[in-house]
């Protein structure tokens, strides 16, 4: 089984898998050698993180009932990430699903695919495209990184919360908020790729926040950003990785009504142009190869209105949203372009939390339309509607033991309803030692192509109908974790295990002179099992290391095959040096493991990459490196890889913060 949106073909994939169980082993007796791989703690300083996304009210991430992971505005910075993609690479549990078309890729969350991971903006959902438009990885560019102050990163199904799409978790992009002054951030970057393919791009950002008066304050942000397309070694009229250009604006403002409720408002607006140049080929009545420029026009838009106010013991939350994208294609040379598509997202939704007793009580619900244009539709155009309840219950049971449960309700308009329990206890041991565990159920509601009945798309060689029938996709998933601190050292292990049932793909209804018509169906079930880990290591003074491992073990429960696209193991590893007169430098690695496509085997690589900054005084700093400096191309590894990594690529970075 290929869980994606397009036929497989080629042998079956091996079913070699890796042996967990001594690995486990392994991992627990070395358990005390290692330590957590805190993205944002590079310099060992034992602060405590705060978290959010994993029960709506903030919690220290070592204790928070999830497995949670936090990157940091710093971190950001040093990583000179440009988007969401970059910014959460090599992050414990995380790889990348390939989409098969310029390079693009999305991001897989403990081997379940990119459209089972929920994608938030300060908890605000954003329309899911990946799963609705083919071959696109449009979700990821909703926000410039000039505006995140963290990412939160919680690994598990989180359904409970969040209803449809989070089966392997939710990336929660926290924005910066005002503070009691006007401080603000412009950067120019611009990167260079070795070779004559093409590549490289620039980037200008600016955000500024601040107060006006006593009771509103404001924040704006901004970003301009090009990044030209990289030709294909072996056939230059082909792009290996598409080009883009975008610019982005957003503002928001909060307005203190009382010193117990206020009401914020933002907007946030990103075009985006892509493009990449291909060869269309037609076999009939002659065989002929058409050269031609693929160009995409994307606009996305999301703006809400948030109240919140304390009333006693209550602490309230009510919001109004709407997300919107649009995507547009043109093609030259007389080749016919895609439809255009649509979707958008509107949601009232609100949460009150109370402390009873011993008791910490969360509940909430939501209402949300979801929309999609589409001219396979009847009469272009489908919706429907989700209500949901939700309920939360964080109780301390004595003995540093706290249990956190939860159960949401969720009905669609068409499909019916789906429930979402979760239960999760976590145990301070010491204060070395943190156990926690727990069970999960999750889900992802078919999209609007998928389970409406009057859908027909025929644009490529295939036509896909969709299936008044169909049901969500599930998940039931158990984890348990050790996480051990002491001094500058440390470690922690994760063990889960995942079932996934009725997973969406189509099954071939007939065929006619050459063409394959499918219909959308529940046919497949998957496990996948595994075990992150971390160690780092403050092993001298201005000096850490940090690492995280993910080993991934999948089955095919209709095959017994392993599933494709899913590397066996990942490795990140990095040294940090922050020394005198603001200069630190990185140095660091990411390995991918084998995996499979199509039935074919994939070879491992390992990009190295490194940096070095200086602040340069009065707000001033400076940033160079090099990523992918052995200059890996996937493409001269394997041609069926189905994403691309940029090869060798010079960037230098220059802030001002004020």
């Amino acid at each position: 089984m290929r869980l994606a949106s397009r036929p497989a073909g080629g042998r079956p994939a091996s079913a070699h898998s890796v042996p967990l169980r001594p690995l486990a082993g392994i991992a627990v007796t070395l358990l005390p050698l290692l330590y957590p791989a805190l993205v944002s703690a590079a310099d060992g300083t034992e602060l405590k993180e705060v978290v959010v996304s994993a029960t709506l009210t903030e919690q220290d991430s070592r204790t928070a009932p999830a497995s949670v992971t936090i990157i940091s505005r710093e971190e950001l910075e040093t990583r000179n990430a440009t988007d969401l993609l970059e910014a959460v690479r090599g992050a414990p549990g995380i790889t990348f699903s390939p989409r098969q078309v310029s390079g693009r890729k999305t991001v897989a969350l403990r081997g379940l695919e990119g459209k089972h991971t929920l994608t938030l903006i300060d908890g605000r959902r954003i329309s899911p495209s990946d799963d609705v438009v083919g071959h696109s990885d449009y979700q990821y560019g909703w926000l410039p990184m000039s505006a995140v102050e963290r990412i939160e990163i919680i690994r598990g199904p989180m359904s409970t919360l969040y209803g449809s799409e989070a089966l392997g978790g939710v990336i929660n992009l926290i924005t910066r908020q005002p503070k009691d002054r006007w401080i603000g951030s412009v950067s120019i970057s611009g990167s260079e790729v070795q070779g004559d393919e093409g590549g490289g791009g620039h980037n200008a950002s600016v955000f500024a926040s601040g107060p006006i008066g006593e009771r509103l304050t404001l924040r704006v942000t901004g970003e301009k950003a090009r990044n030209g397309a990289i030709a294909k070694k072996e056939d230059r009229r082909s792009s290996e990785i598409e080009g883009r250009e975008s610019d982005s604006v957003g503002i928001g403002a909060t307005f203190q009504l009382t010193p117990q409720h206020s009401l914020e408002a933002n907007w946030n607006e990103v075009r985006e142009q892509r493009f990449y140049d291909d060869v269309s080929i037609t076999r009939t009545p002659v065989y002929k190869e058409t050269p031609y420029r693929n160009s995409y026009s994307i606009q996305r838009n999301q703006g809400n209105l948030t109240w919140k106010g304390k009333f006693a013991d209550w602490k309230t939350q009510v919001r109004a949203y709407q997300s919107e994208i649009d995507i547009q294609n043109s093609r030259t040379n007389g080749v016919s372009a895609t439809r255009p598509q649509n979707m958008q997202d509107r949601v009232i939704d609100g949460f009150g939390t109370i402390k009873l007793g011993s008791h910490m009580l969360t509940l909430g619900g939501e209402l949300r339309e979801e929309t999609l244009r589409n001219n396979g539709l009847t009469n272009g155009k489908d919706d429907a509607t989700h209500k949901a309840l939700f309920v939360q219950d964080e109780l301390p049971l004595g003995h540093q033991l706290t249990l956190t449960g939860g159960v949401r309700v969720d009905h669609h308009e068409y499909f019916g309803s789906e429930t979402s329990p979760r239960l999760y206890l976590v145990w301070e041991a010491s204060p070395e030692w943190v156990i926690k565990g727990g069970y999960g159920h999750a889900f992802k509601a078919p999209t609007l192509k998928q389970i409406s009945p009057s859908y027909v798309g025929a644009e490529g060689p295939h036509t896909f109908q969709g299936n008044a029938n169909i049901k969500p996709e599930k998940s039931d998933s158990f984890e348990i974790s050790a996480d051990w601190r002491k001094g500058s050292m440390g470690a922690w292990a994760t063990l889960f295990n995942t079932e996934v049932e009725d997973l969406i793909t189509y099954k071939l209804l007939s065929v006619s002179g050459g063409r394959r018509s499918y219909l959308y169906d529940n046919v497949d079930k998957a496990r996948i099992r595994g075990i992150e880990g971390g160690f780092s290591w403050d092993f001298a003074k201005s000096w850490s290391w940090n690492n995280s491992l993910t080993l991934l073990d999948t089955k095919d429960k209709s095959t017994g095959k392993k599933l494709e696209d899913r590397p066996d193991q990942t490795l990140t590893s990095r040294v940090d040096w922050k020394g005198g007169d603001g200069w630190s430098v990185r140095a660091g690695l990411e390995y991918t493991g084998k995996q499979t496509t199509a039935g074919l085997p994939l070879p491992a690589y390992t990009l190295w990459n490194g940096s070095v900054g200086k602040q340069l005084g009065k707000g001033f700093s400076l940033r160079v490196g090099i990523n992918n400096l052995t200059d890996v191309r996937l493409a001269e590894k394997s041609p069926n890889f189905g994403y691309a990594e940029t090869g060798r690529t010079i960037f230098a970075t220059l802030r001002s913060d004020f």
